[in-house]
């Protein structure tokens, strides 16, 4: 049931030329059609026939049967004229060609259906080209050819497709991190689900999938009892039906809820009970949380048992994901102080190649452990160890790597300190601060047209002058339609012109707003953290003071403080 599983259904690779798919059509089948068919099948069979015989065939992975059963269907569609059983045919094929034609056969299906009044065409042919695209990793085209689907699914008034694009979407918009937007497609999905007469009882699994994608999106936004909220209604669906697989799922699930609630006893209990049950990503997501708990216990050694476990899946699997990060940081700390340098090389050579695999645009790395050195650091370090191990013995290597630790900390420290004074400083001294550098784009998004281009920004910037970014429940959908455009148009010029995702452009406008009227209005110097959440459209104390932090340097409590003080010293 992971969010990966939504759109895995189909997997191709490559395209090719649409002229090239009726050249293999009409010459391919051209020489085999008149062969001896099977006893079984032939061009007078019929269509609700031909059907079973390619569904039997493919679920028997009899291949080169269903070759010969779709050449006698496209045949059969063509001499009758019938573009959806030519369709049908060709979505068949899509399925054991060469990966290089699947493209081509999504492309035929589109051009063969275009004008058809059928509920499903040409909408399959646009979901089966966006599956093609995600495949590969294309997302930006793939999430075009879904938003193509979706609306022709909505103009044909067919909500079982509405739904099943909608879970597409959202899986992609997850995977860049817009989890914001994700969680409300979910939710449109599920409102779709609601309006069908046997609602829950005859959906029980997409209800079930929308039930635990929402959980876990809303586990990603830091929403923890709106993410119980899902798990607990996952639970008891699951509990009823006596879906044990599910019920498991939901339950781990639970246990990373428990975890960030910080109640590690229920959450370790629910882990232990299950891992073993689970392999590959699955199981190594799950051994992080084991891995951070344990060392919360000050169990070191079972939580580097636990990393070290990680480290063998991901090396294996060549899948890493998210907190991978934390976990190699871990590891190369642990490996220092127990002075095994080969180990240290090892797991700095591993924390590189994949943090150069995770997208930089994907958010989240839990790091609890306080590192001072980035990815160029690392190499240095690595670089000094590999030196170091060839001309000194174990121990002076140990000594000199704890001394060369030792002064990194301090230097890191003094230095932090010295800028986030400086960084203060700037803030009250300038009142106003600059989000985006005022450099001139000399290049232009070719997907968004030039007219609807200039009307964006320019509406963007009226929204910027304005404070309806303070509205805490605003997200890229609401502001697409509040500027009359679309979501992919607006989130490539916000992408493209800010240099920022939706999520974070949000943020550093409130931010600036923040900045600017704490400066300037003393009474609002009395509200804790939560309280100027509220005002400047966050939705907990503690996204507001990340966020503050994030894009000024120095936390709100010390701006505060010492707005606080000035104020303190003006009335004197």
């Amino acid at each position: 049931m992971i969010f990966s599983s939504l759109i895995q259904y189909f997997r191709f690779q490559a395209l090719i030329c649409l002229a090239l798919v009726f050249c293999v059509t009409q010459i391919g089948f051209s020489q085999t059609i008149n062969t001896k068919s099977p006893a079984d099948y032939s061009i007078t069979t019929s269509y609700e026939q031909l059907h079973i015989i390619e569904a039997d065939a493919a679920e028997a992975s009899e291949f080169d049967k269903l070759r010969n059963i779709i050449r006698i269907h496209v045949s059969k569609s063509k001499k009758e004229n019938n573009p959806i059983e030519l369709a049908r045919a060709f979505y068949h094929l899509i399925f054991i060609e060469e990966s290089q034609l699947a493209l081509a056969y999504a492309d035929s299906i589109i051009l063969i259906t275009e004008n058809s009044d059928h509920k499903s065409y040409p909408t399959l042919g646009y979901t089966l080209k966006a599956n093609l695209f995600y495949d590969q990793g294309k997302f930006q085209p793939a999430l075009d050819n879904f938003l193509k689907a979706y609306n022709l699914a909505l103009e044909k008034e067919n909500k079982e497709d509405q739904g099943e694009i909608s879970l597409a979407i959202a899986a992609i918009r997850n995977i860049n991190g817009q989890h914001y937007a994700a969680a409300d497609l979910y939710k449109r999905s599920l409102n779709l689900l609601k309006q069908n007469e046997n609602f829950p009882d005859a959906y029980y699994e997409d209800y079930s999938t929308l039930l635990y994608n929402l959980s876990l999106t809303y586990l990603r936004l830091s929403q923890i009892d709106t993410a119980k909220f899902y798990v607990r209604k996952g639970l008891k669906l699951a509990q009823s039906l006596k879906k044990t697989d599910d019920f498991r799922d939901f339950v781990l699930v639970d246990a990373q809820i428990n975890y960030y609630q910080k109640d590690y006893k229920k959450s370790k209990d629910s882990l232990l009970k299950y891992i073993n049950k689970l392999e590959g990503t699955e199981r190594a997501i799950k051994l992080y949380y084991l891995g951070k708990i344990e060392k919360f216990l000050k169990n070191d050694k079972l939580a580097m048992a636990y990393f070290k476990e990680i480290d063998s899946i991901v090396s294996l699997s060549g899948d890493p994901f998210g907190e991978v990060k934390d976990v190699y940081q871990q590891l190369i700390i642990y490996s220092v102080l127990e002075d095994n340098e080969k180990e240290q090389i090892e797991y700095i050579e591993k924390l590189i190649h994949n943090d150069s695999i995770l997208s930089s645009a994907q958010e989240n790395v839990n790091n609890q452990v306080v590192i001072a050195y980035d990815i160029p650091d690392l190499k240095r370090q690595k670089l000094k160890a590999e030196k170091q191990l060839e001309a000194k013995t174990f121990y002076i290597i140990g000594i000199a790597v704890f001394a060369g630790i030792a002064i990194l900390i301090g230097i890191y420290f003094f230095l932090r300190s010295r800028n986030i004074r400086k960084r203060l400083n700037i803030l009250m001294e300038g009142g106003e601060v600059q989000i985006y550098e005022t450099k001139q784009v000399t290049e232009h998004p070719s997907s968004v047209p030039i007219e609807i281009r200039k009307e964006i920004l320019s509406k963007l910037n009226a929204f910027e002058n304005s404070d309806r970014y303070l509205n805490k429940d605003l997200d890229l959908s609401n502001l697409a339609n509040d500027l009359g455009t679309n979501t992919t148009y607006l989130s490539t010029i916000i992408n493209h012109y800010k240099k920022v995702n939706f999520p974070n452009y949000l943020k550093d406008l409130r931010i600036r707003a923040a900045i600017n009227r704490l400066s300037k209005d003393p009474d609002l110097l009395k509200y804790n953290h939560q309280g100027l959440a509220e005002i400047f459209g966050f939705k907990t104390g503690e996204s507001f003071s990340k966020a503050f932090y994030k894009k000024t340097g120095v936390s709100p409590s010390m701006f505060l403080n010492e707005l606080k003080s000035r104020e303190t010293s003006r009335h004197l």
